[in-house]
This record gives C-alpha cells, structure tokens and sequence, in this order.
C-alpha cells in the first residue's frame, strides 16, 4: 500500500483557538440613538410637508390661510424634533458615548432644519415689510 497523495483529502482543517477572548460588542447611546431617529424625522417630516403643499393650495382653492396652517404645522413639529436631536446629540457627544457619529449626523440634521426654520421665520418677516 502507497501513501495517500497530498491533496484537498488530506488537508485538516485549523483547531480552533482556545479560549479566545471575545472582544465586548460596542453598545451605543441611546442618546445618539435617539438624536439620529429625531434628525431622520425631520428630514421625512419636512419632506412629506413639501408634497403636501401642492394638494393643498390645490384642494383649498389657492387659499394662503391653509398654507399658512400646513407651514404652522411643519414649523412647530419641525422645531419640536429639531430641538431634541440637536440637544441629545449634543450631549451625547459632549459625554463621548459611543455613537458619535449617529450623534453627529442627528445633530447636522436637526441644526440644519433649525436653521430652515429661522430663515422662514426671517422671510415671513421680510415679506410682512416689504
């Protein structure tokens, strides 16, 4: 009898390590996970008052009153979401919890429809003077 030929039937597989420590899984805030959900929010509520706007000037007969309500609306819970992403995420990354980068993201988000929302209010002001 002859030895086997070296080949893909011969060849063992590694052992496995023993006892490899495991490294512990990174948890995130919940802070950085709520800024990140709120900042999400409001880019979808801001975009879903956007799509509403044409239905309705559309079904109201072009009245500004009921613009001006949607635009209330959007203002309102757009600011309301806006302000818990910005100061959750802030404190998240104040705190250096892990998620930084959820906590960043949902801060730009919420700063930034902050910030649309005061441009708004600046030109319904300007509007009012001109």
């Amino acid at each position: 009898m002859s030895a086997p030929e070296p080949g893909p039937a011969t060849w063992s597989s590694p052992a496995p390590p023993a006892s490899a420590p495991s490294a512990p899984a990174a948890r995130r805030s919940p802070l950085a996970v709520v800024a990140f959900v709120a900042g999400v929010a409001t880019a979808l509520v801001s975009a879903l008052f956007t799509l509403a706007v044409p239905l309705v000037l559309s079904t109201s007969g072009f009245s500004y009153g009921a613009l001006g309500a949607l635009q209330l609306v959007n203002g309102v819970l757009g600011s309301a979401l806006a302000i818990t992403a910005v100061v959750t995420g802030s404190v998240a990354l104040v705190r250096r919890q892990p998620g930084a980068a959820l906590a960043g993201a949902g801060t730009a988000l919420g700063a930034s429809t902050l910030l649309g929302v005061v441009l708004g209010l600046v030109q319904g002001g300007l509007y009012r003077l001109f």
